[in-house]
């Protein structure tokens, strides 16, 4: 038994990509995920955008390994030249992609053939990075969640997704805030369980969460609202591109699991404190 056979009634609607400011209003309100058809139309500069165009395009990229649970963790990175990367996605198959394209982390080495704009219904202001990422298939994340509203858009290949509301966040098992080694291994947005082979008896009120399942396809978008808990598998050699931005009421703040989030980002913030502290004291 795998996580997707956690399946409920509901699906999950499929509407044309919105191109004005308030496009998003009425799903961004409700805290409710959407599908959104004809991407490379809205957004002309994708349209070209495959692995070929990548590997040409750039010199070097930053992948992450495996870890032992076969999983993705976006915790350890390393640049290598696209060459050697092309060679991981035709061989050992031991690597993804996750390259910044556009705000927080972008690199000095991107060529401007690469040029991101925002979708109208993503504020400036909110913005917080787009990213690029290349797989090689059936590359997986952790069960998780995000703090920023996440519009995930598929450029090649496809991938199946799952998702829980976050009124489902007391059957998620979340990391404690208050667990010391959760927060020095930045485990903020995690969940537990073990999505391949769900642990019902390590884990029993998983039994009664009921997701949203689907499967996001080449050249559509799947927006998943900040604290919309999700777990997405690949099926083949898969490339997609990501907004995060920030667009929380102070109403979505106070409720799971974005309180979790802020509460475990306090304390993440006091141990920095206390590192450059000790750095400090510390006889050089």
């Amino acid at each position: 038994m795998s996580l997707f056979d956690l399946s409920g009634p509901e699906t999950i609607e499929t509407v044309p990509f919105p191109t004005d400011k308030e496009g998003l209003a009425r799903y961004l309100h409700r805290r409710q995920p959407v599908l959104l058809s004809g991407v490379r139309e809205a957004l002309p500069f994708t349209r070209n955008w495959n692995y070929d165009f990548f590997r040409n395009a750039l010199k070097s990229i930053r992948i992450q390994r495996k870890s032992a649970d076969g999983v993705f963790h976006y915790l350890g990175f390393e640049r290598i030249p696209m060459m050697d990367f092309n060679q991981v996605m035709e061989t050992t198959h031991d690597g993804y992609a996750l390259e910044p394209l556009k705000g927080r982390g972008v690199s000095d080495d991107l060529p401007p053939s690469i040029s991101v704009s925002l979708p109208a219904f993503v504020p400036e202001s909110g913005f917080r990075v787009s990213n690029l990422y290349i797989g090689p298939g059936k590359n997986k994340s952790l069960l998780h969640y995000d703090e920023t509203h996440s519009l995930l858009m598929m450029l090649e290949g496809r991938k199946r997704f799952i998702l829980f509301s976050p009124d489902q966040s007391g059957c998620m098992y979340p990391y404690s805030p208050f667990s010391l080694r959760a927060l020095l291994e930045n485990r903020v947005v995690d969940s537990r369980v073990d999505c391949q082979n769900p642990d019902f008896s390590q884990h029993p009120k998983l039994r009664s969460a009921q997701g949203v399942v689907g499967w996001l396809e080449e050249g559509q978008a799947l927006f998943i609202p900040a604290g919309t808990w999700h777990f997405i598998e690949a099926e083949g050699r898969n490339v997609s591109v990501n907004y995060f931005w920030l667009q929380n009421r102070l109403s979505d703040w106070m409720q799971q699991p974005l309180l979790n989030f802020w509460i475990k980002r306090r304390a993440i913030d006091m141990l920095d404190r206390i590192r450059k502290v000790k750095h400090k004291l510390s006889p050089a």
